[in-house]
């Protein structure tokens, strides 16, 4: 690589441009006239992200017969009681008017029943079928929606292919005041001056052999933010989706099978040909995906696992034609 330097000032530098980073510009033209925005995209601008590749789509309460309170009631026990209850209430409480929000202003356009209101669909661990959805393709849809009203934006230069190496202090060091990045594309080190940087880098779950999602989640921002004396909590709290596929040494290993296929009705089987999430739970298929995960790899560790080393998911009794229809996407991907 050449070491050539480029130097940019802007108002507000936003290191990621998943749904996270893409809503928080949105927001920010609510409150500030016109701010310069500088967004690194690790990858190509609406093409990267976990956001992109989330298939069966959100939890909200829209329905009258549903509840805050139930939401909040399905969301603290899934979690074991271990959340932050006021942070649990305020995603729950906001979360109808954010679905609103990306439908009526982003321009999303979500699955409807016959009489016009949002579909809603089964997944695990609810009380209330209040899966927000398009097909199965739920990510792919508010990701351009999104990348389309952020592109339109004269005052945010977007670009692409550029990973943040770290981030820059002012002359007291006490204040961040940019951030250095690395223009992949064209071998060039980037130096950015901002009044403010958002991290919206997401996680790290390429820490793992076999991981569902896109490869560019690799902790930086979370590293950057640990460097720079943000506080992290609950790092041991890594979220494992139970169903997915295993195919050897493939690169489409751990290509997820969406959790709605278990809300629709699939059975998890093992080596032996037995259902087996009734020994663990009351709800079987439908419960939790710790849970989920948890009994199958103690069903594996018991010797009942497949000749692979795995669990199976079957979908058979479904039928071909409801598969295909309900999980488009999957189904062309696998």
């Amino acid at each position: 690589m050449n070491e050539t330097w480029q130097h940019l000032k802007t108002d507000v530098l936003i290191l990621g441009a998943g749904g996270a980073g893409l809503c928080a510009i949105l927001h920010l033209m609510d409150h500030h006239p016109k701010p310069q925005v500088f967004l690194a995209v690790r990858g190509l601008f609406g093409k990267s992200g976990c956001t992109r590749m989330v298939q069966g789509g959100f939890n909200v309460v829209l329905d009258k017969s549903d509840s805050l309170e139930a939401h909040f009631q399905d969301t603290v026990k899934g979690g074991q009681w271990l959340n932050d209850q006021e942070l649990a209430w305020k995603m729950v409480s906001e979360a109808p008017g954010r679905v609103l929000e990306l439908e009526n202003r982003a321009g999303c356009f979500f699955d409807r029943n016959p009489d016009g209101t949002v579909h809603q669909k089964p997944f695990a661990g609810q009380s209330f079928d209040r899966t927000v959805h398009k097909g199965d393709l739920t990510g792919i849809e508010i990701i351009n929606r999104l990348s389309e009203q952020v592109a339109a934006m004269e005052n945010v230069t977007i670009g692409e292919e550029i990973r943040a190496v770290d981030l820059l202090f002012d002359r007291s060091g006490q204040k961040v005041s940019g951030a250095l990045l690395i223009d992949i594309r064209h071998g060039e080190f980037i130096v950015v001056q901002a009044r403010a940087v958002l991290l919206a880098t997401g996680g790290g779950p390429t820490m793992y052999k076999i991981t569902a999602p896109c490869q560019d989640k690799t902790c930086d921002g979370i590293a950057m933010g640990f460097r720079a004396g943000a506080t992290l909590m609950d790092m041991e709290m890594v979220q494992f989706h139970p169903t997915g596929l295993l195919a050897g040494n493939s690169m489409i290993s751990g290509t997820v099978l969406e959790e709605g296929l278990r809300g629709a009705g699939a059975y998890l089987i093992n080596g032996k040909g037995e259902r087996y999430m009734h020994r663990y739970d009351q709800r079987e298929e439908r419960a939790t995906r710790d849970v989920v995960s948890r009994s199958s790899f103690m069903e594996i560790m018991a010797g009942r696992g497949t000749p692979e080393g795995g669990i199976y998911l079957d979908a058979s009794h479904l039928g071909a034609e409801f598969v295909m229809k309900n999980f488009r996407g999957m189904s062309l991907r696998c």
